[in-house]
């Protein structure tokens, strides 16, 4: 049957077009998150607005 076979391969090219999309949204926010991270880490490591030695 030349129809279901056709079917068959349409449906395994969507699965692997959704699983494509996923994996690269996964990776987009875990890289996201790592930048993030480092970015913030980076900013409380040069905070401009404090002084040295403290206010206290």
């Amino acid at each position: 049957m030349p129809g279901r076979s056709a079917t068959a391969t349409g449906n395994m090219i969507e699965m692997l077009v959704m699983l494509s999309a996923v994996s690269c949204w996964t990776c987009t926010m875990q890289f996201w998150t790592i930048a993030r991270a480092l970015t913030g880490a980076f900013l409380d490591g040069r905070d401009l607005l404090t002084t040295e030695g403290g206010d206290t």
